[in-house]
């Protein structure tokens, strides 16, 4: 099964949060421990307020979870999220900043198509 749009909003907003989810993964990382999928859902909403799906948590251990032990560690997540996000995820010397507006750009443009067609409806 694949991604839901309403799980992808939520894992970008938890990446604008990332920031204060980092702070409760140091806390793990200082006492040498990893942390499992209910551990992290539930930091997450902590830290965030945001709720995230058990498949979306399930996606991404399944990505990030390098030793396959099903944990994830300070290092397997936060650091490379954090290297990405510093990197900006470049395309010919564009920004993550270009990709999060065209984004935003293609959901407005849905949202106004959506309100139209229920406009007409009523």
């Amino acid at each position: 099964m694949g991604i839901t749009f309403d799980e992808f909003r939520s894992f970008f907003q938890f990446l604008n949060n990332l920031e204060d989810f980092a702070i409760a993964m140091q806390m793990y990382n200082f006492a040498s421990r990893s942390i499992g999928q209910d551990e992290f859902a539930r930091a997450v909403y902590v830290a965030t307020g945001l709720k995230l799906t058990r498949h979306l948590v399930h996606t991404i251990f399944k990505i990030f979870d390098v030793d396959h032990d099903d944990q994830l560690s300070y290092k397997e997540f936060i650091g490379i999220m954090k290297d990405r996000l510093h990197r900006g995820a470049r395309v010919k010397g564009r920004h993550h900043s270009s990709f999060s507006g065209c984004v935003r750009s293609g959901a407005r443009r849905q949202v106004k198509q959506l309100w139209r067609k229920y406009k007409e409806k009523m």
